[in-house]
């Protein structure tokens, strides 16, 4: 199916993040821990604004949709951050984004070890990489060209500035990401409070794609 890949205006965001609830479901724990409740009303409208705030305060983030070029219908959509100084630090979310203060301590203990690892790529990288941190496309259009397309717009820029380019993966996603030249690195250990340690962790691969030169 042909599409374009155009940016994320704000307003296209609730059709986004209806996407991205029907990629995940309730398969991606570390979604489920960041984005409570996403399937419902309340929490729908919690990761619109979410996703408002990163649009409206880091400059680093790039928000795309790939469309379907017949009919303008938007079937995947992407954040790709495009860093030469660093990682942007977002402010933390209200406490009423969580059920509970021990739902919170979960998501902040998931995304402060996922942080780290990507603070030490970019730190590696001299503050100047590419990094995926979200891709999602619209079951009902797997295969469509969506994924490829998102992922190939931040792999061009990558190979224009001639760096590096980092995301993490789950294990169904990995292959699509190897299609496109990332090699998983490793798989993300946890390292977890003693109350968190019943649960169930995410499985998520760190995956680089070394820096090249693109052919001109």
């Amino acid at each position: 199916m042909p599409c374009t890949v155009h940016p994320i205006s704000p307003s296209d965001l609730p059709h986004c993040i209806t996407i991205l609830s029907r990629a995940f479901g309730h398969s991606s724990v570390l979604i489920d821990a960041m984005l409570p409740h996403h399937d419902t009303p309340a929490g729908h409208a919690q990761a619109v604004a979410s996703f408002r705030q990163s649009m409206q305060t880091d400059p680093t983030a790039h928000f795309l949709k790939a469309t379907d070029d017949s009919t303008g219908q938007i079937f995947g959509w992407a954040e790709w951050l495009l860093l030469e100084k660093g990682l942007h630090v977002e402010e933390e979310a209200e406490d009423g984004h969580w059920d509970t203060a021990e739902e919170r301590e979960w998501a902040k203990v998931l995304w402060g070890q996922l942080l780290a690892v990507r603070t030490k790529a970019v730190e590696e990288a001299g503050g100047n990489l590419l990094l995926l941190s979200l891709l999602c496309v619209d079951p009902t259009y797997q295969r469509a060209g969506a994924g490829t397309a998102l992922m190939q717009w931040g792999t061009r820029i990558a190979d224009e500035r001639g760096v590096e380019a980092i995301l993490e993966s789950t294990p169904v996603a990995a292959y699509l990401y190897e299609q496109n030249g990332f090699r998983i690195v490793e798989k993300m250990k946890w390292d977890v409070p003693e109350k968190f340690s019943g649960r169930v962790k995410p499985e998520v691969f760190f995956m680089r794609r070394p820096a090249r030169k693109s052919a001109k």
